[in-house]
């Protein structure tokens, strides 16, 4: 790995925290060799800061600022063509943070992916997954969006022609990054845009996931515009989610949640996974939605809101998608602010116990009587409450997982908006806290 890192001039040391957020150090050329050997110093609280870098300190383990060790990981070396130059040719690989004697800190949401993935294959299952990534584009100095226009643009392929070239500049690069992309298109609102990964097995549809949007954002920036992943960063925009479609695999090549003899097409282990996504659907609704304004998204326009699963239905939670012999399943709920790596683990530990406990099958559709019918929860604090009572998603996560996930969430984010009140204001003070981050 070492050699294949000195390609480059500098090399971040990467890892994703809590949020999705990107946080490491830069290495230059000359101290690779040291760094690849000892690994890099950092405070070990770095994955679990809050989103103006606040100390969970509520958390024993990280009260007196202990240090952890970033460690590269082995395959996920690539080149960061956005921030790159004539001059400077930059690349990151992807770490795994340990706390001393080579003891991994599991906590890390990649490595909290990568059990949940771990645990399929003791199963003889492969995940092979993609995400839909939604975000907005404003320009800097006035906020407006990116080819403001009078009708909604949603695939309108003339109105994207506007900013084509800055668009498809913007896509080069991140394929010359190693971002493995499918399609992109505008979405209903001017300056949205969604693109569509390539399926991947294991945790690389996070990967993919995580770099894109960092990748965008740096990008953005450097055109003079702002990114944004947070949902809905002002009252008239659409709201952004983060799909999450995935599937299930044999070592063989065959596709799980396929039966070609049943008349629906899904075998009986997609039918429990999916009766163990709407089992976990309100915990699970913490983790794919971890801010308070992804609340303002949830039950509104094509954001999911009654829990239920449906066949090619946009309204639903959780939807099945079958075309010939190809099935796979859409987690719907993640807003656009989800962290992958926990959206990927919390829907494996779902999905795994309707298979472990053959969870009863509801049929697809929204329940008709209004008594039948479960909702998401309704804000984040609710979200945060179903989360602690999970105790099946809590010991498949692992109980310092959702310790260090609950303390970052109620005691710094939840306790930083108790101020405010009025709906307008609280929304203006979400955008000050997370769009420059997010």
């Amino acid at each position: 790995m070492e050699e294949e890192l000195k390609q480059f001039d500098f090399v971040q040391f990467a890892m994703c925290d809590v949020h999705g957020t990107p946080r490491g150090k830069l290495i230059p050329r000359e101290m690779l060799s040291q760094a690849c050997r000892d690994g890099v110093g950092i405070f070990s609280g770095t994955q679990y800061l809050g989103f103006n870098a606040e100390p969970a300190l509520s958390v024993k383990a990280f009260q007196n600022f202990p240090n952890g060790i970033m460690r590269p990981l082995a395959g996920t070396v690539r080149p960061l063509e956005w921030c790159s130059a004539p001059k400077r040719r930059i690349g990151a690989v992807l770490c795994q943070l340990e706390l001393g004697e080579m003891e991994k800190f599991e906590e890390c949401p990649r490595q909290v992916a990568q059990r949940q993935v771990d645990r399929l294959a003791k199963k003889g299952f492969k995940l092979k997954s993609a995400y839909e990534c939604e975000f907005d584009v404003v320009r800097r100095d006035n906020q407006e969006p990116l080819g403001d226009c009078p009708v909604i643009p949603y695939g309108n392929l003339d109105l994207m022609d506007r900013n084509l070239d800055l668009l498809t500049d913007m896509l080069n690069v991140l394929r010359a990054s190693g971002v493995r992309l499918e399609y992109f298109f505008p979405e209903y609102q001017a300056g949205q845009y969604e693109a569509s990964m390539q399926p991947q097995w294991g945790v690389g549809s996070a990967d993919d996931a995580f770099m894109f949007r960092y990748g965008v954002r740096s990008y953005c920036y450097r055109q003079g515009l702002q990114a944004t992943f947070m949902p809905i960063p002002y009252p008239n925009f659409c709201s952004a989610g983060l799909h999450f479609n995935h599937s299930l695999w044999s070592q063989d090549g065959h596709n799980v949640f396929h039966d070609p003899t049943d008349p629906l097409k899904l075998s009986t282990t997609a039918r429990h996974w999916i009766a163990g996504l709407l089992e976990h659907a309100p915990a699970l609704t913490a983790l794919c939605c971890p801010t308070l304004n992804c609340y303002r998204r949830l039950g509104r326009g094509f954001a999911p809101g009654p829990i239920y699963w449906n066949i090619d239905d946009r309204l639903c939670t959780f939807r099945a998608k079958i075309t010939g012999g190809n099935v796979y399943l859409e987690n719907r709920v993640p807003s656009s602010a989800g962290n992958p790596y926990l959206v990927l683990a919390a829907t494996i530990a779902a999905g795994l116990d309707g298979v472990h406990r053959q969870l009863a099958w509801p049929s697809p559709g929204c329940p008709e009587s209004q008594e039948e019918v479960r909702r998401l929860p309704g804000s984040l604090a609710d979200a945060l409450e179903a989360l602690e009572k999970d105790e099946v998603l809590i010991e498949a996560l692992g109980g310092k997982v959702v310790e260090y996930f609950l303390a970052v969430k109620q005691d710094i984010e939840i306790k930083h908006f108790q101020a405010f009140t009025a709906d307008d204001v609280e929304l203006v003070k979400q955008r000050e806290y997370y769009m420059a981050v997010m």
